[in-house]
């Protein structure tokens, strides 16, 4: 029995249906509906909320965000603020080797300048997992390997290891030891002891030999008396978490030391400010940040920053089955967080897609294309920039086929001519730029979203267009293209949207049975409805007629009757 097409894409998509059913509810009932990452000791969610005035000229604020490395896992990672925005992906942290990983803001476009700004970075994290993932033991690697360079041994202006006062302390406290575990083990017990004072975190290791200080001081303080002895130390930022009380910024120090068995070498871990020394007695609640002396929040004048934590209930249980580990292994949310934003987008795309499909299919809206809206209704899920990122595209669209309609009396060969267009794109796109900072508007963050060869495709498309079916048809493709962005940008900005399909990627699923369905749709679309309305209306009004003539029985005597008593009068004669 040969099956229809039809009949086998239903069954296909039923198909996908049901096994992307089967994963999530095999899913929730093996324990693996919550799978941040490896298990471990705490998990928790962390917000930073920080406060102040906007950045104008080159200025702009930057948050740092805690590296994937260690026992320390980072996932769940969202940027959000009315009055700043930032490029979200890999970002810097990609050029940096994860050392620091920061988030930069610019003010967004049309923003008065002056005014104030608020931001938020709410992360969740598990601590103390129990099986790092190989990403992890990667950024380990290169985060704790050996000092190469001579960062780690110079002298800062808030931590004067040259300084007389410094070296002559190290000499006293360091005595005959030649160890660099003893005599950081001294420096931390000296820096233990003295008075604490202050919590403003600008104390410098001087001014903590000299009157005591807060953790950075003390830290600073341990971290001058060791590059004062040529060993290599750094400061570490971070926070302690506490399930009974707000997190605190805190700061640590670390020493690098050799093994007593080994030329192997680490870093040795110090808190001065609370007396913990070394790995073993570590305290887990401990997250790392920075591994410097810069502050968590840079920005114009002293940004107020606020930090607030919840130990999460759903974290990962104690005893873990086998099942739960695969899930875990194989969740979304297992990667680096870089790789965590990209898939992110990833996943969001065959929604996107999907939407393009019903506004193509179904309502029968010509686009540039379906990846193409796609796209730009992902890049604008900030619906804020929407307006104004729009707005470029289409201008760039439009000066691009200016120029194209100026290379067509040229003739050239379609790669020359594309390479071309890219060039005249990146122009027309500097000189946004240009223009609008010299206007105090900030659009980088918007234009560095732009996928270049995406503008010079439409612009090809556009004048393809044109030559093929008239200016007309062209134009209103354009806006059918910037019509269903718009819708896509809509749809997919909830959070919601990205949370449960980062959650639950068996979800694809679906969408792929949704797209099958649609690809075997055969019936009007929308605008057909419209565009034929008239023909519609006249069937309509002339079938009632037809029907009154077939059903009413008086009618039918006054042309029948005569007719048969006229062959009846016959018969008789």
């Amino acid at each position: 029995m040969r099956i229809s097409r039809t009949r086998m894409t239903v069954l296909v998509a039923l198909g996908l249906v049901a096994a992307s059913a089967g994963v999530y509810f095999t899913r929730r009932a093996t324990g693996g509906i919550d799978v941040g990452g490896p298990a471990g000791l705490s998990s928790w969610e962390v917000t930073l909320t920080a406060r102040g005035q906007l950045p104008s000229g080159k200025d702009a604020v930057v948050t740092s965000a805690p590296p994937d490395f260690r026992r320390q896992h980072v996932y769940n990672e969202s940027w959000k603020s009315g009055e700043v925005v930032h490029r979200e992906g890999r970002g810097d942290a990609a050029k940096r080797g994860d050392r620091e990983r920061e988030a930069t803001w610019k003010p967004r476009p049309m923003t008065a300048p002056g005014g104030e700004y608020r931001l938020t970075y709410t992360f969740r994290c598990v601590l103390g997992t129990r099986h790092p993932t190989p990403a992890m033991h990667a950024a380990t690697k290169r985060l704790d390997a050996a000092p190469e360079t001579d960062g780690t041994l110079r002298p800062t202006s808030r931590i004067q290891s040259d300084h007389r006062e410094v070296e002559a302390l190290a000499r006293e406290l360091a005595g005959d030891s030649t160890a660099a575990a003893d005599q950081v083990r001294a420096f931390h017990e000296h820096a233990f002891d003295l008075p604490y004072a202050g919590a403003t975190g600008t104390g410098s290791a001087l001014d903590c030999l000299r009157a005591g200080g807060d953790a950075a001081g003390k830290s600073r303080l341990v971290v001058a008396l060791c590059r004062s002895r040529g060993i290599p130390a750094r400061v570490v930022a971070g926070l302690v978490l506490n399930p009974n009380a707000p997190p605190a910024a805190h700061h640590w120090a670390e020493a690098w030391v050799h093994s007593p068995d080994g030329p192997e070498g680490h870093w040795l871990p110090s808190c001065p400010t609370y007396g913990h020394l070394g790995d073993r007695r570590w305290p887990p609640n401990y997250l790392v940040v920075r591994l410097d002396d810069e502050p968590l929040v840079r920005g114009p004048g002293n940004p107020a920053v606020t930090f607030f934590a919840r130990p999460l209930a759903d974290g990962p249980p104690a005893g873990e089955t086998r099942m739960q580990a695969f899930w875990r292994a194989t969740a979304l949310a297992s990667l680096p967080p870089a790789e965590q934003q990209l898939a992110r987008f990833l996943v969001l795309l065959p929604l996107a897609a999907v939407v393009v499909s019903v506004f193509r299919v179904l309502i029968g809206i010509r686009t540039y294309g379906v990846f193409a809206p796609a796209l730009l209704g992902l890049i604008f899920r900030d619906l804020k920039g929407l307006p104004w990122g729009l707005g470029i595209f289409a201008a760039t669209v439009l000066v691009g086929w200016l120029f194209r309609k100026v290379l067509d009396r040229f003739h050239l060969l379609l790669i020359p001519r594309a390479a071309v267009m890219l060039t005249v794109v990146i122009g027309f796109l500097l000189v946004v730029v240009l223009v609008s900072a010299r206007a105090g508007v900030h659009v980088t963050g918007y234009l560095a979203l732009f996928p270049l060869i995406i503008l010079t495709h439409m612009v090809e498309r556009f004048w393809t267009v044109e030559a093929e079916d008239g200016p007309w048809s062209s134009f209103k493709t354009l806006l059918g293209t910037m019509l269903v962005s718009t819708v896509v940008a809509l749809a997919l900005s909830p959070d919601a949207v990205g949370r449960w399909v980062f959650r639950y990627p068996e979800t694809l699923g679906v969408v792929v049975a949704v797209l099958l369905l649609l690809g075997r749709y055969t019936g009007y679309r929308l605008t057909e409805l419209y565009r034929f309305q008239d023909v519609i209306e006249f069937e309509t009004k002339e079938e009632p007629k037809e029907e009154a003539k077939a059903t009413a029985p008086e009618a039918r005597p006054e042309v029948a009757e005569p007719a048969l008593a006229t062959s009846a009068e016959q018969g008789r004669h």
